[in-house]
Order: C-alpha cells, then structure tokens, then sequence
C-alpha cells in the first residue's frame, strides 16, 4: 500500500484540442501526476467520456474550441473512490462537477486559466462593464465555492481578490512546458552571429484579437530593416485569413500558420527574437517556452497581461497596441546585436525559476491541503 499516491479527477472539457494554453497545461500536468498519482479524467475526449458541443460562434469553430456538458452518471463513476477532484475550467462541465464532489463530500480544486476578456474579445465585445460582470459572477459562483484556487501567477491571483475571492488562493506557475525544456536539454540553441543575414522574428499564439499579431504586422512594416526581416506567426484562429492579407504587403511576406510541436521547438532554438504583443494574458506559456530557449523575448506592457513580468527590462517592454513604438525597439535590438546576446542568458537563467516538475509538485501540495482542510483521510491504494 502507497500512503503517499493520490488518487485524482482531473475534469476539463478537452484535454487534447490543443485550443489553447489552458487545454495544452492540462493534458501536460496529467502526464506528469500519472507518474506517482492515480489520475481519472473527466473530458470530452477524457477516460471518462462527457457530451462535447461547440457554441455557435465563428471563432469558436475557427479555434477548436470544444465544450463539455456534465452527465451525472459519468462524474459520480469517475469520482468513486478518489481524494480530490480538479477543475480545469470555469464551464457548464466544470459547475456540474463541482455539484456532484460535494454530494460526494470531496474537496475540490479549480484552476483560472480564463479570463473574460478572452471570450469577449474574440466576438467583438470591449465593455469594462460587462467584463466587471463576468468577473463578478465568476467568482461568486464558482471560485467561491471551491476549497482552493490555483492562479498561476500573482497578478491573477489578485485579479481573482480584486472581484471579491475569499476562497483559499495558492500560486502555482503552469512551468515551462516539458517537451520544450526536454528538448533543450538534448539539443541547446544555436548561436546567433550574423549582424548582415535575415533576422528572424517569431511570435507564437492563436490568431484571435487580444494575441495582437497585427500590430506585430505593422510594426515590421515601419522598420528600417524590413527587406532583412523574417516573420513567422506561428498559431491559428478566427484572425488567420485577415492576417495573411496584412502581411502580404512586407517585402518578404510571412509565414503564417500552425506549427506542429517539434517544428515549433526548432524555430525556438533558431530564431533571433521572440515577440508577445498579446494583451490579455494569465501567465504566457508562450514566452516562458520562448525563455527556455534562450531567446530574447520583446513584451507587451499591457495591464491586463501577466506576461510584461518576464521582461528582463524596459528594453524589451512596448507600448500595448503601439505599431510604431514596438518597430522602434526591434530595430533597436538589431542595431545592438550585444544586447541581444547577453540577453540569451538572462532569460534562460529566469526560465529556471518556471520548472514544470516542481510547478506539479507545487499542485500536488495544493491537493494535500485542502484534503487537510477538510480532514479527509487519504485513501489506500496499492
């Protein structure tokens, strides 16, 4: 018998759409937890299968955006016999689950890995009112009802108090994402020399209104450099078409498009800097991948973004949404390939600081406290 495995439910509407951060950090931490933990998973395409649907909305389609609805069947077979059920996320699956572990007297872990401008800006919707709303009804109604929230970062933590949580609040960063860091491990980025060659810019996300490709579009457009410039946009989404067209006017186009995971890893090792012009952003999976890397990363100042945290200084900070000041810092950091340079290490040397391994183990910690704070003896299992 193991005294110390747990046995877990881990719901999430999808857990291998890949539609997103959220989906992406959730299918990694089950691999991880399976390691030393029971873990059952509640999802559309989960060991325990629920209904999927798709809201009726273009980006959603766009996006692959897969909803669950919660059966009750399904989730009381699922919970039977574990110590702790984790919510993934802040949909209708996530309130039936949450509904059935506490007829089940279970404690209940729920992640925020969503904000409402998210959902809001990708169907046109800019009203800090109705955000407000959201926020408000979210918490009241599901982060105030379990027995602990994990936030991913400080700011997201206080987000969550700032619209009233009084749920117990634990921060636990998602972590570099382990195939990027593996792979850096067996094969460390190349040196980047060349002061005359192309000079490759990447930026890495779904093509949705808050990622903010555009501005990356534009800003490449008023360099100085932009016949030595090459752009790839790696993501998907509603935004791709309106992309490639803004895009077509740059001297050497772009390349737009999904990127499977490993090709995605190369253009990490091999890229000259990395670019995060998003504006609504938890933590920014993106750009810690990009850290890992060693690549230097230029970052958005915008304050609804965790992300602005992870720039070594105001060097590599823009003005949110601001074409011109963003084409200033990149022909900036072109001029001064030293900066650049030095700042390979710096960054590399913060994505330590972001290890997935004790990013889990952090989680696992979270699971143990609020069994203890429900005084729930941890089940037997061989």
């Amino acid at each position: 018998m193991n005294a110390n495995r747990l046995r877990i439910a881990f719901v999430a509407d999808s857990l291998h759409s890949h539609s997103g951060g959220g989906i992406l950090s959730g299918e990694y931490v089950v691999d991880r937890l399976r390691r030393d933990h029971d873990v059952v998973t509640v999802a559309a395409d989960g060991d325990d299968v629920v209904p999927s649907f798709q809201l009726p909305l273009r980006s959603m389609h766009e996006m692959n955006f897969v909803m669950a609805r919660p059966d009750r069947a399904v989730l009381a077979h699922a919970f039977s016999g574990v110590d702790v059920v984790h919510l993934q996320f802040p949909f209708w699956l996530s309130f039936g689950a949450l509904d059935q572990a506490r007829k089940m007297g279970l404690p209940v872990v729920a992640s925020f890995h969503v904000q409402p401008e998210n959902m809001l800006y990708n169907v046109g919707i800019r009203s800090e009112w109705l955000n407000g709303a959201i926020y408000r009804r979210m918490v009241k109604h599901y982060f105030n009802k379990v027995d602990g929230v994990v936030c991913p970062t400080p700011f997201a933590q206080d987000k969550l108090r700032g619209y009233g949580l009084t749920a117990k609040s634990f921060v636990v960063s998602n972590g570099v994402p382990p195939d990027v860091a593996e792979a850096m491990e067996k094969r460390p980025p190349l040196p980047h020399e060349s002061t005359s060659g192309p000079f490759f810019i990447l930026a890495v996300g779904r093509f949705a209104a808050e990622k903010r490709q555009d501005v990356i579009i534009d800003a490449v457009r008023r360099s100085k450099y932009r016949d030595r410039i090459r752009l790839v946009l790696s993501g998907w989404g509603p935004l791709e078409g309106d992309l490639r067209r803004l895009a077509s006017g740059l001297p050497n186009g772009a390349e737009i498009g999904f990127l499977p995971r490993e090709e995605l890893v190369e253009r990490y090792r091999t890229a000259d800097l990395f670019i995060h012009a998003g504006e609504v952003e938890l933590e920014g999976m993106s750009v810690l991948e990009a850290m890992s890397a060693g690549l230097p990363a230029l970052i958005a100042d915008a304050p609804e973004s965790a992300a602005s945290r992870f720039a070594l200084d105001d060097r590599f900070l823009f003005a949110k949404g601001d074409a011109a000041a963003l084409s200033e810092k990149i022909d900036f950091l072109i001029d001064h390939p030293e900066t650049l340079a030095t700042a390979r290490d710096g960054y590399r040397l913060r994505a330590r600081e972001f290890d997935f391994r004790a990013s889990v183990g952090k989680l696992v910690d979270v699971y143990r406290t609020v069994m203890a704070d429900l005084a729930l003896p941890l089940r037997q299992t061989a």
